[in-house]
């Protein structure tokens, strides 16, 4: 009895900062995936049309992996759920750079909320700084090398 009071006592309390991380992350997921299926909707016509459409994927999946994500961590104590919003976080880095003549602006509305989101969350769970920033980075060139192969698959003539 006494260890359940000391797991109790260890984890910290929900309070209205948790509910604006998952209002922010709600809000970036809507911002990713209506964005998402705004452009294809117009870009369904272009003759690039499979490129475009797989990297709208990824952005509207990045969305709503991020917004469950969130939700996890929110629900559970777990630490991955904190550490996959970070690599969702750190995903949306090489659309808003390749995308910056394109759908960089929008996606980088969808990141700002999920960047403020996963910090409260990280702020709340006593996250390590050093190691969250690593996970960030890991997401970025995750997602930098998916979306090169990606290009480099719809560069190829046939």
């Amino acid at each position: 009895m006494v260890e359940n009071q000391l797991n109790k006592k260890d984890e910290p309390r929900s309070s209205w900062l948790d509910f604006v991380a998952l209002i922010l992350s709600f809000f970036g997921a809507i911002v990713s995936i209506g964005g998402a299926l705004l452009i294809s909707s117009s870009q369904a016509q272009s003759p690039l049309w499979p490129l475009p459409g797989f990297v709208l994927l990824d952005w509207a999946l990045l969305g709503f992996i991020g917004f469950l994500a969130v939700y996890l961590s929110f629900r559970q104590s777990s630490t991955r759920w904190m550490q996959l919003t970070w690599i969702i976080t750190g995903a949306l880095i090489p659309l808003i750079v390749l995308g910056v003549l394109s759908i960089g602006s929008i996606v980088l509305i969808s990141f700002l909320f999920f960047v403020i989101s996963t910090i409260i969350l990280s702020i709340r769970k006593k996250a390590k700084w050093l190691e969250s920033a690593g996970i960030f980075m890991l997401g970025a060139i995750g997602n930098l090398g998916l979306l090169l192969i990606i290009i480099t698959l719809g560069n190829r003539n046939y």
